[in-house]
């Protein structure tokens, strides 16, 4: 703490006040940016999470987006190679497979129940039947594959923009914990700017003050005592006595 002389001539006291709230801008500073860490860190993992939770609805678009694919082959914008793998996929499709099976075997029992079964007309009316079936199936089959593959573009148009608005989020977040803790850090400046404005305050006074009381005794030393001579000539005198003989160090001189 400042005496009583630092205080008057030094400034001390605004010295004191500025250590002190030097320690508490610190505190501040230190408490403020935990809280602002701790925030900023529990809204990002909630963002991040709500992220995630869009997964499983991006892994459906990604699913149903290979009907869109064997759509697009099918109608011949995957080129040849598309072409062929959608035909392919066709002709292997379980339902078109055990409905190919099912009609031969009805159509078989059927030649074989008239006694045709060994003719020569059997075989091409298994290919008749086979290629009707295929044709029935194909229009219905490609339909299924435009549906699902517009339903794989809704979930991933979907997925995709919640992801993008958890992303935002989460940019938004990082904005403004840099913007608040910059507001702290800009409060703490402040304040010790206005500490040493008090300090430097604290010390022209105390200069000030050392001034008025260096003046003050000049004046008195030159004000007039009784008998209308001033200290500084009764000095001036009894310093002149004893320079040039009969002066008393002790008086005011022999007169």
């Amino acid at each position: 703490m400042a005496s009583f002389l630092d205080t008057l001539f030094g400034g001390g006291a605004q010295e004191d006040a500025a250590a002190k709230n030097a320690a508490a801008l610190g505190t501040y500073q230190t408490l403020a940016n935990s809280a602002l860490g701790q925030g900023y860190n529990t809204a990002t993992g909630a963002g991040n999470q709500a992220i995630q939770a869009y997964q499983p609805l991006a892994a459906m678009g990604a699913q149903y987006g290979q009907a869109g694919t064997l759509a697009l082959g099918a109608l011949g914008a995957g080129g040849p190679a598309g072409t062929a793998a959608a035909q392919s996929a066709f002709t292997n499709a379980p339902g078109y497979t055990g409905a190919v099976t099912a009609g031969t075997d009805a159509l078989l029992r059927q030649l074989s129940a008239s006694g045709m079964s060994q003719s020569g007309n059997a075989a091409e009316d298994v290919g008749t039947f086979t290629q009707n079936l295929q044709n029935q199936q194909y229009n219905t089959w490609l339909q299924n594959l435009l549906s699902a593959g517009n339903t794989g573009v809704q979930a991933t148009g979907a997925a995709a923009q919640g992801q993008a608005a958890g992303y935002g989020t989460l940019a938004n977040l990082a904005t403004q914990y840099g913007e608040d803790q910059s507001g702290v850090a800009s409060g703490v400046a402040s304040g010790t700017m206005a500490d040493n404005n008090m300090v430097a305050a604290g010390q022209a006074a105390g200069a000030k003050n050392i001034l008025g009381a260096g003046l003050s005794l000049a004046s008195l030393a030159m004000a007039p005592l009784t008998g209308g001579a001033s200290l500084a000539g009764l000095a001036m005198k009894s310093g002149s006595n004893l320079l040039f003989g009969g002066g008393s160090p002790s008086g005011y001189g022999t007169g």
